[in-house]
């Protein structure tokens, strides 16, 4: 028994690695370590601007490297309205609560011979006497058209009104009809309310 268990010991001694702590196949992958550090400028805020088409914000992936290098992400879920023309801010810290511009109310209206404009937020007033003929959109860039009968006659006449979502309009002459065009900031769909003497635009 006892010439039995040398025999073992002596097997096993003879097929055992010298170092435990290498793999035994040389070719075998291993998972790659490092102890270099990384000089990265800490992280403050980052604004994000979306383009003219986002109305509503659904989600965030953040992704983040951990302490051994591997990298992994987060997703938070979101299902918010937004304001394309305010950025989204990631901040890591305390977040200000002064509001953006664009979120005060802003008001400005136009008054011509025939019609006159109201804006505000995102509606724009047109009150008039005369009776809308059609109105529609166009795009590159996005306005809206609307006809108006009237035989008059006068010159082109061109205002700007920079209250988003509304720049600028334009008035032209045509025979037994004169043309309005709302020329917008960005991409919008819009409704139009019709009531005695006014027409309203709300942008969406």
């Amino acid at each position: 028994m006892r010439l039995l268990f040398f025999f073992f010991l002596t097997c096993a001694l003879l097929y055992g690695r010298d170092n435990p702590f290498f793999p035994a196949d040389p070719n075998e992958k291993q998972m790659p370590t490092s102890n270099k550090i990384e000089n990265l400028k800490p992280f403050s805020t980052q604004q994000i601007s979306l383009p003219s088409s986002a109305r509503a914000i659904k989600g965030l992936v953040i992704h983040y490297q951990n302490m051994d290098g591997s990298i992994a992400s987060e997703t938070l879920e979101l299902n918010n309205k937004i304001d394309w023309h305010t950025p989204l801010v990631l901040s890591h810290g305390a977040v200000s609560s002064e509001k953006s511009s664009t979120e005060k109310s802003k008001s400005k209206s136009v008054e011509t011979k025939h019609i006159t404009f109201v804006s505000s937020g995102k509606t724009l007033k047109l009150i008039t006497k005369d009776k809308m003929l059609r109105n529609f959109m166009l795009t590159s860039p996005h306005r809206i058209v609307m006809d108006f009968a009237r035989d008059t006659s006068f010159k082109p006449q061109n205002y700007t009104l920079n209250t988003p979502p509304f720049k600028r309009i334009r008035l032209g002459n045509h025979d037994k009809y004169y043309r309005v065009v709302v020329e917008l900031d960005g991409q919008y769909g819009y409704a139009l309310n019709v009531s005695a003497n006014d027409y309203t635009i709300v942008c969406r």
